[in-house]
This record gives C-alpha cells, sequence and structure tokens, in this order.
C-alpha cells in the first residue's frame, strides 16, 4: 500500500506554478508516494502551519512533497511540520523530527 502524501505550493515564491506542480506530482510518483492533495498558499494565507498539517492529517498523509524547502513560508514552519511528517524536495528528504530532537 503506498505512502500518502501532499503536495506544498507556494504561489508567493513559484516563478510557474504549472511547472511547480508538475515537479511535485512527478517527484511524489518517482518515490512511490500517492499524492492525495496539492495545499496551495501564498504570503496572504492564515496560519499556514495548521492548513498544512491539517491537510495532512485528513488525508492520513505522512509526507510533504515540495519543489523546495523555499515553499515553506519560514524555517519554524518547516521544523513545525517536519514533527509530524517527512519533507521531500528534489534537493532531499528531511525524515521527521522527534519532539525531544528540538
Amino acid at each position: 500500500m503506498p505512502i500518502n502524501a501532499i503536495g506544498l505550493l507556494n504561489r508567493s515564491i513559484s516563478d510557474s506554478w504549472l511547472q511547480d506542480e508538475r515537479m511535485i506530482i512527478d517527484l511524489s510518483h518517482a518515490r512511490g508516494y500517492r499524492l492525495a492533495h496539492t495545499v496551495t498558499i501564498d504570503a496572504d494565507t492564515y496560519m499556514p502551519t495548521t492548513l498544512i498539517l491539517w491537510t495532512a492529517h485528513q488525508h492520513t498523509a505522512t509526507v510533504v512533497v515540495a519543489p523546495s524547502v523555499a515553499h515553506f513560508p519560514s524555517t519554524s514552519i518547516q521544523n513545525a511540520v517536519a514533527l509530524a511528517c517527512a519533507l521531500v524536495t528534489p534537493a532531499g528528504t528531511i525524515p521527521p523530527l522527534e519532539a525531544h530532537t528540538l
């Protein structure tokens, strides 16, 4: 059974939304994930951490796939999401952080 993943696309930093979305789809398939949903955020998104994590929970996703870590609005949001999910980008995978390592 494939692992569920969600995509993350930040339109505030994306030069090409279609290209970034294609990258999320292709990377998910290459890693054998089932891409359940893609969350789209921008600079005006209210509570992006909550939105990302709630979406992952709703889709039983343990992985967030993004075109780059820059799609996370801040390092603190990236770290918060990494407490619950692996973060996958073309540059590599950041496994879920253990709460005691923070």
